[in-house]
């Protein structure tokens, strides 16, 4: 494998473009030797690391854009790339203190109707009693409870479905919530 050097000259740049095809093949070709110290750089002066790879990768996008006012003769690509990582890193510091942030605590008055992760834990954690209630009961008993109040589904459309009359099925109903209630009680 041929090393292709870093450092071109502006008629060696454009000769690189012309063998590599693209623009981007020869940002491409920096990005896998200046990537890393780049990211480097923007991670000790970011919060996050998926905020420094983001500008890492908004480095190279200008890179691209900005290819045709690279000069060589007035430096290397790894100190043309910093320049433009840090002007990137300014705009973003920028954007950030335009921003207003405002505590959560100052929005006493919202209400989310979602419910809060403790909410969704006993939940789950009563769903799962009622299933494992439902499971010690017989099949018959799950049936019309599953038809009446999973399915969504009328007394009189449950009696159809199984062949029993209204007034059957409500009594098979009302026993099978006693039943249970009986359960879910021990």
């Amino acid at each position: 494998m041929a090393v292709r050097p870093l450092y071109l000259s502006k008629a060696e740049s454009s000769k690189a473009v012309a063998s590599e095809g693209t623009v981007e093949a020869v940002c491409g070709t920096w990005y896998e030797a200046y990537g890393e110290l780049l990211y480097s750089y923007l991670r000790f002066h970011l919060p996050s690391a998926d905020l420094a790879e983001d500008l890492t990768a908004e480095v190279f996008l200008r890179a691209v854009r900005c290819f045709d006012q690279f000069n060589p003769a007035r430096g290397r690509p790894k100190a043309w790339l910093f320049r433009i990582a840090k002007n990137a890193l300014r705009d973003h510091q920028r954007q950030t203190r335009r921003r207003t942030i405002l505590p959560l605590a100052g929005f006493r008055d919202l209400r989310c109707e979602a419910p809060s992760p403790e909410e969704r834990l006993l939940w789950e954690e009563e769903v799962a009693r009622l299933m494992a209630a439902l499971g010690e009961l017989s099949s018959s008993d799950r049936e019309i409870i599953g038809l009446c109040y999973a399915s969504e589904l009328h007394s009189s459309e449950a009696a159809e479905i199984l062949g029993l009359s209204e007034t059957a099925a409500r009594t098979r109903l009302w026993r099978a919530l006693g039943r249970l209630r009986k359960v879910l009680s021990e």
